[in-house]
């Protein structure tokens, strides 16, 4: 290529714009202030997508009846899918235009938003639910309301027993949660792109030292996703799921699902559009492109890689390792409170969906936010040596086993269902005093609470009671053979006062929050600066691969199936589980959070061998000249190895 012919590359490789489409106004988006902005926004929309997700998933399993083991392998699809595309495209896109990559991949993300609202549109609300509508009692005996519905009504003690289930177009898997999953791959499939190619273009296209501060401002934009994501869940859940009914339940009761679905829509347009406008950057910023020039013409030659020889550096590259490693484990500690964190809290604090999923969103990603400031400010003031960096670190996770520890304190896990142990660890509801009322296990939940608010049972049949009384639309219930003294009960679990444990737990989660989001800044930093310029895309993609492989794929479904342990009831149809309506609270608490400090322990171990290997990294522009020009680095150091810009390396499924 003639240097006349490789001036103008350079030119076009500035404008901004597609094909025949570069007009001048368009040429606003050739800035590094535009571009953090644009890739900020993109990191919201993945972010409030997942929040959205984890924070309505409670729900979805109730309206579609599966498991939590179920819901963690849809989740550990987008990392199987993720680890597909890194592999694919990692190298490749480091390579090409990084926006276009970054951009189609944002769009595949919108699609996939889309894909999730099908299971409304496909199935609707669910026959189940609109049973508990003032409509239904209205056209109880028409066709033209819910077609040929079976009438299930409350089944108290001596009723006949139900009619049998129609299982004659029961699907052999969840089709649904197939639906789900198939939305999860596409959002693997191009979310991934943003972490490998939106991060390496930064970092191609600003001086390093600017580097932490506007990492912290894409941080800042983009951790206000999971809160508006949570946010977005909890006003969804407060609305029935099919708005135009009257239903007869409110959102404090178990049985009650909301509009899970409405959000869908609204986020995948969001993703569309900013996909787009990253659609139009330029492949690279004009000021980006001087100064490479310059350090060019200082260049006798180019350094050229093959993958080869770059996976090499890396695998040998032993502050790359164990800071990957660390952080995997660290993923693994904590993913099982970003997937199941709303469950948790519902379960032991007797929480509704929405309440669970606001607080969740509000005080762990402002306390997220404020970390990611304040860490970001007093790097870029203060310059701590990668040392400091590296033990900061090490004590904040060696603090967030201790919080996780302190988890286990706190809860307010009621012992008031009626039943009794069976040996293999479920609930017997059944009891002398309902023994002949026909009742069976697979019927709805519909709890109720004896009258000196003691004993919850789950439903008027299991009571013993043999009447119904509805006053002024109040529900209650008399001559209940399980209920002592006169016999009544009223719907709805018993209450339970839970409010002091759940500030201080609320308090502690935003310590810990706060704690992470410091402490990973750091090694995020180091992450990025321990590799060479032409392997920040590659070293990426390594990272995300051993965060896919230890962290990210098996997460959820391993503490999938710890909830799923500790399930005490599970409602079913045709013979088959479907989703949990009880939970033994202490065997939830005591998994969940000693499998999560035992992860914890792992990843503050390793983080030793980092803070050991990272005394001779340079990650500052101390040796720059007068003219701002970087000298030459080391081509065969795996350490003392200069790099621009840092990033965030890891994905949050439930922020």
């Amino acid at each position: 290529m003639s240097d006349k012919e490789s001036s103008s590359r350079a030119v076009e490789d500035t404008v901004c714009g597609i094909w025949m489409f570069k007009p001048k106004w368009l040429q606003i988006l050739s800035s590094k202030k535009v571009y953090v902005l644009v890739y900020g926004l993109l990191g919201l929309n993945q972010f409030m997508l997942s929040a959205y997700f984890n924070g309505t998933l409670t729900t979805i399993e109730k309206r579609f009846q599966f498991s939590s083991q179920t819901s963690g392998i849809i989740s550990s699809s987008w990392d199987f899918f993720a680890l597909i595309s890194f592999l694919l495209t990692s190298h490749l896109a480091g390579k090409g235009h990084r926006t276009r990559w970054l951009a189609v991949g944002s769009m595949l993300v919108g699609i996939s938003c889309f894909i999730r609202f099908l299971p409304h549109v496909i199935y609707g609300p669910g026959e189940e639910i609109l049973q508990y509508t003032v409509e239904y009692e209205s056209h109880v005996n028409s066709t033209s309301f819910l077609g040929n519905i079976t009438r299930q009504k409350d089944k108290i003690c001596d009723d006949q027993p139900s009619l049998p289930e129609d299982c004659q177009n029961e699907e052999l898997w969840n089709m649904p949660a197939f639906l789900f999953s198939i939305g999860h791959a596409l959002l693997g499939l191009g979310g991934s792109l943003y972490w490998t190619c939106g991060a390496a273009y930064l970092d191609d296209n600003v001086r390093k030292n600017a580097v932490p501060v506007l990492l912290a401002i894409v941080q800042c934009i983009r951790m206000t996703g999971p809160m508006i994501g949570y946010m977005i869940s909890a006003y969804t859940l407060t609305k029935f799921i099919e708005p135009t009914l009257t239903p007869t339940i409110t959102d404090t009761d178990p049985r009650w699902i909301g509009a899970w679905w409405m959000g869908w829509v609204p986020i995948g347009i969001s993703c569309l559009l900013v996909a787009t406008i990253m659609l139009l950057f330029p492949r690279t910023l004009p000021r980006a492109a001087g100064r490479k020039k310059e350090q060019l013409k200082e260049k006798d030659e180019y350094i050229l890689t093959d993958f080869k020889t770059s996976m090499q550096r890396i695998l040998t590259n032993k502050i790359l390792v164990y800071n990957s490693i660390s952080s995997s484990f660290y993923m693994l500690g904590v993913i099982g409170y970003w997937t199941f964190m709303p469950k948790y809290i519902e379960t032991q604090f007797r929480q509704t969906a929405a309440t669970s999923n606001f607080m969740s969103g509000t005080i762990g990603i402002l306390s997220s936010g404020l970390g990611i400031v304040i860490s970001g400010a007093v790097i870029s003031k203060f310059k701590p040596s990668p040392r400091t960096l590296s033990m900061a670190n090490l004590v904040f996770e060696g603090m967030e086993v201790l919080g996780n520890l302190a988890y286990v304190t706190l809860g307010c896990i009621p012992d008031d269902l009626h039943g009794q142990w069976n040996d293999d660890k479920t609930w017997n509801l059944t009891m002398e005093c309902n023994a002949g009322c026909n009742c069976e296990q697979s019927m709805s939940y519909n709890p109720i609470c004896s009258f000196d608010q003691s004993t919850t049972f789950y439903s008027p049949c299991f009571a013993g009671c043999a009447q119904t009384i509805i006053n002024d639309a109040v529900k209650s219930y008399s001559n209940c053979t399980c209920i002592g003294g006169p016999g009544t009960a009223t719907e709805g679990v018993c209450p339970v006062d839970c409010g002091y444990n759940f500030i201080i737990f609320l308090s502690l989660m935003g310590i810990m929050r706060f704690l992470s989001s410091a402490g990973r800044s750091g090694s995020t930093i180091i992450q990025f600066r321990c590799v060479k310029e032409e392997d920040k895309s590659l070293s990426l993609g390594f990272s995300e691969v051993i965060m896919a492989l230890i962290a990210f794929m098996p997460g959820p479904v391993l503490y999938g199936t710890i909830v799923d342990a500790t399930c005490i009831v599970w409602g079913g149809k045709c013979g088959n589980d479907g989703n949990c309506w009880l939970y033994d609270g202490k065997r939830m608490n005591y998994y969940l959070n000693f499998t999560s400090a035992g992860f914890l322990v792992i990843g503050t171990l390793l983080d030793i061998g980092v803070w050991y290997h990272v005394k001779d990294l340079k990650i500052y522009d101390d040796d720059e000249n007068e003219g701002g020009k970087s000298l030459p680095v080391n081509a065969n150091s795996n350490t003392d190895v200069k790099t621009n810009g840092s990033v965030e390396l890891t994905k949050i499924s439930n922020p």
